[in-house]
């Protein structure tokens, strides 16, 4: 992951999104989120993943918010055919990602079901 880390700077990203067998697993240094027809989809928390410290705070904010949520394998299609796509961690909180490998993610924007994400994270950081 630290290869993968430095590799995303030196090309000018901030992260690196890892698949295997042509699933997504995670990023870097981020979990990874995609978002398809109003539904959170994040990869099972298993052994290709390490399971970051906000994954929880997320499916928290999904309950809270009654943002469906899904976990589950995605393939990397579906990465690249979903509307939004977002990280998140302790650094970088939620994160929307408009353009993996030079292709635009749904509108380029960050998404409805992003900036829900994000509101209700910066309330809880307020709130602790």
């Amino acid at each position: 992951n630290v290869l993968a880390a430095q590799n995303a700077v030196e090309h000018g990203s901030v992260e690196s999104i890892q698949f295997r067998d042509g699933f997504l697993t995670e990023a870097s240094a981020s979990n990874v989120w995609i978002v398809k027809d109003g539904v959170l989809i994040g990869p099972p928390k298993d052994h290709l993943i390490l399971e970051g410290i906000r994954y929880g705070l997320i499916e928290e904010i999904c309950a809270a918010r009654q943002i469906p949520l899904q976990a589950r394998r995605i393939s990397r299609a579906e990465v690249f055919a979903a509307d939004e796509v977002m990280l998140s961690s302790a650094t970088k909180e939620v994160l929307a990602v408009v353009q993996i490998d030079e292709q635009t993610i749904g509108k380029g924007l960050p998404g409805p079901i992003y900036q829900q994400l994000y509101a209700a994270y910066q309330e809880a950081k307020a709130a602790s």
